[in-house]
């Protein structure tokens, strides 16, 4: 694995070489890597010296790799922008490495996200059909390079807050990817920021591509309080909560990531129920 990878060469001060097999998440191009308790639960961030030397990605393999891949990495990568948007917006807002917000992530940030609402579900028809075009080649650039510099150098916010929180939840651990957990994140985000007309945008594309808009879609039973306070209590205490442009109280992002649900329910009956297209159903080898 590409954590494993950077851990060596940095303490070997060498360069490293990553290649990755999927386009599921934004971590080959940045210069950390998170990591997770041998039950997936996050335990800390390890910064490294050197980004990577070298990102090399073949479409050819994502192109042959399970729907469910490009499309969460899609969710990791929308959650940039909006994220280094509140970390912009907040004077005392902070990159990963503690740096304010660069111009150029803000803008690339920006532009990832405008790629994925414009080739997003195009490409995932092409991997559906094993296919190589100039979309999907444009949505692994965002999902992978965009997004990686973007988050780095833009920052974090609630998005990944409540998406680390996610993985003490056994369930959700093991039934989802990254970036699904960070596409409820996200949702949480938005509702948290009132930003309605980008709300409605954000939801009705994750539908769109297969992305999911409710608690249930990532096996989270939002009827266990237990988990929904560990989750809660995990998300205030991460330390890129702080990056939302106002306070965040406790009962603020409790209510919005429990209306969540109330949201999809929205979608569901705007765009009826064919938009709900549940990806972890799919067989994950052709």
């Amino acid at each position: 694995m590409h954590y494993a990878g950077k851990f060596i060469a940095d303490r070997l001060r060498i360069p490293v070489v990553i290649v990755p097999t999927l386009a599921s998440n934004d971590a080959p191009c940045s210069a950390l890597s998170v990591m997770y308790s041998p039950e997936g639960v996050m335990s800390g961030v390890e910064f490294f010296k050197q980004s990577p030397a070298l990102v090399l990605v073949d479409t050819r393999i994502v192109a042959n790799s399970p729907e469910r891949y490009l499309v969460a990495g899609m969710g990791d990568a929308l959650a940039t922008w909006y994220e280094a948007h509140a970390c912009g917006t907040n004077i005392r807002g902070k990159s990963c490495v503690g740096a304010r917000p660069t111009l150029a992530a803000e803008a690339i940030s920006e532009v990832c996200a405008a790629t994925l609402f414009a080739d997003g579900a195009a490409a995932a028809s092409a991997v559906r059909k094993s296919e190589v075009n100039d979309v999907l080649e444009r949505v692994v650039e965002a999902n992978t390079l965009l997004s990686g510099i973007g988050f780095e150098s833009g920052g974090l916010a609630c998005a990944h807050s409540i998406a680390q929180g996610l993985t003490l939840i056994p369930s959700v651990q093991s039934d989802s990817l990254h970036g699904e957990m960070v596409a409820i994140g996200l949702l949480t985000q938005l509702l948290l920021e009132k930003r309605n007309d980008e709300l409605q945008k954000v939801a009705r594309f994750m539908a769109l591509v297969g992305l999911p808009v409710e608690l249930k879609q990532i096996s989270f039973d939002a009827s266990n309080r237990e988990h929904v306070s560990q989750v809660i209590d995990f998300a205030m205490n991460f330390p890129f909560l702080q990056n939302e442009p106002f306070p965040v109280t406790r009962e603020a992002l409790l209510q919005s990531f429990m209306s969540v649900d109330e949201l999809g329910n929205q979608i569901k009956k705007q765009t009826g129920d064919s938009a709900f297209v549940d990806l972890r159903a799919k067989p994950e080898s052709r």
